[in-house]
Order: structure tokens, then sequence, then C-alpha cells
């Protein structure tokens, strides 16, 4: 039997893995859409706020101590202080200026929609030449963003991917054809990305309530998967677990209906059941 040392080491290390495997495909899915800076940035306010939220809820009424959110957070007290005057700012300006920095890309398309806005010739303004140290375009990146490392083609690149600007590679200028830039390649991604953050985000929130729950008291949460399948089967499997799929979610809609309130109104609870299907290529996930 392992002793009390070992054990406390092979759970936080079972944590360690765990959270590993649900940010590294987290991030897969992110990469391109929002820039590490960004994403760290954003963790570290939502971390000191939940922290917060934690602790004022275990002391009703009490200030929340820089030490207690320093030992619980890992940052130094200043670092503390500087974050929470950020979280501090006016909220909707704060949260435009961080939408406009979400990536390099996104902040140079802001930065360009902003001197057309205050140009007085638009169509000249939303034409930028491309291709040498002092054209239009170059400038405007070294003005915007800390270009080591980020090559010019490599934005304008993604630009053109993302539909943001128009390129004519003969006269090398680029049409600006967006007020603010999507990190997104097509149309349909926005509600394909909604729809799979609030399935996770669903997914989490029972397992918070079952971490803490007696075990009476705990919601339903289950899986069901094979190792064992042939990718030659793939395809007839995916069809077999659709079909059980849409039968569960006729069944679901059916059951719920009878419960729902006929109009919408504060206080009341939203609630259901998920259905999903999964995959993964133990080749690609290390680990």
């Amino acid at each position: 039997m392992p002793d009390i040392s070992e054990q406390r080491l092979q759970e936080a290390d079972l944590l360690a893995r765990a959270v590993e495997n649900l940010f590294r495909k987290l991030i897969r899915f992110l990469v391109g859409r929002i820039s590490l800076v960004k994403l760290a940035e954003m963790i570290r306010h939502i971390y000191l706020e939940e922290t917060e939220l934690k602790l004022r809820a275990e002391n009703p009424g009490k200030n929340v101590p820089l030490t207690r959110l320093a030992l619980l957070t890992g940052l130094d007290t200043r670092t503390l202080v500087q974050v929470r005057k950020h979280l501090q700012l006016d909220q909707p300006r704060y949260r435009q200026q961080f939408l406009a920095e979400l990536t390099p890309e996104s902040a140079v398309v802001e930065a360009w929609a902003s001197r057309i806005g205050t140009a007085g010739d638009r169509d000249s303004s939303a034409v930028l030449d491309y291709g040498s140290d002092d054209a239009g375009f170059e400038s405007l990146v070294r003005s915007t963003i800390a270009t080591r490392g980020i090559t010019t083609q490599s934005i304008i690149q993604r630009l053109v991917d993302t539909k943001s600007v128009e390129q004519d590679r003969e006269s090398r200028t680029l049409r600006l054809l967006v007020d603010h830039y999507s990190p997104y390649l097509s149309q349909d991604e926005p509600n394909i990305v909604n729809a799979a953050f609030s399935a996770i985000s669903n997914l989490i929130s029972t397992i918070e309530h079952n971490v803490a729950a007696a075990q009476d008291a705990k919601l339903y949460q289950r899986q069901r998967w094979t190792f064992r399948l042939d990718p030659g089967d793939q395809e007839r499997f995916r069809q077999a677990m659709r079909s059980l799929l849409e039968r569960f979610e006729q069944e679901a809609e059916n059951a719920i209906t009878p419960w729902e309130q006929q109009h919408y109104a504060s206080g009341l609870v939203t609630a259901g059941v998920g259905l999903y299907y999964f995959e993964e290529d133990a080749v690609r996930d290390p680990g």
C-alpha cells in the first residue's frame, strides 16, 4: 500500500494530466483564433475573479486579504493590485480593447478601420500598398503590434483567409473589407463554436456540482466508448451512433416539454441533458 506522500504525488499527477489533456484539446481548437498572450490575460483575470468569489463566499461580509489571494493564485501582491485595477476599469471599454487585440491581425484591422473612420477619403484610406519597408501596410503593422517574429506576409495571408482584406497581387495593394476582425474562416463557424463551448460549459457545471455533492445528490454523468474500433468500421459506426443519438434527442425533447413553463420569466432554471459523439486519435493525443 503506498504511503501518504506517494499517494498525494499520484493525486497531483492525476490532476496535472487531466488539466493538461483538457487544455491541450481546448488550445488546439483556439490556435489562430486567440493569441497566447490574450488567452493568458483572460485566464489570469478570470482566475482572480473566481478566487475572490470563493473567498467571499467562505467569509461573507469580510474583505478578501491580498495575502490569501496571493496564496491561492500564486501571484505576488503587486501583480494582484495591477490585475484588480484592470478588472475595475469600465468593463465595456476594457472588453472592446481586449477584443481588438484578440490576435495580432485583429489589432491591425482595428487600427486600420480606426484610421479609415477619421480619414476624409474613405476609399483611398481603405487601400494600402504592401511589399516594402516603407509601404503603407508595413508601416501600419509596425505601429500597431510588436513585429518581432511576425512577418507581414503571414498577417496578410491570415487576413485574406478570413476574408478581412482583398489582395491585388499585380498592384501589390490590400483593400480592407470589414470594420472588425473575425477569427473564423467560414460563416458556419461562429454557431458551431458557440454550440461546442456551450456543451463544454454544461458538462463542467455537472462535474463541478458532483465534486461537492453528497452521493445521493450527484447529477447523472456517464459516457460509453470502446478502445477497440477497427478504422475500417469507423464510418458505419458513426452512422449507427448518430441514429442512436437522434432517437435519444427526440425522446429527450418529448420528456422535457411537459416540464416547461409557458413563458420566460426571471427565476427560472436552465436544465437539460447533452448528447454528443466523440472520437480520439490515439496517435495524436500524447500521454
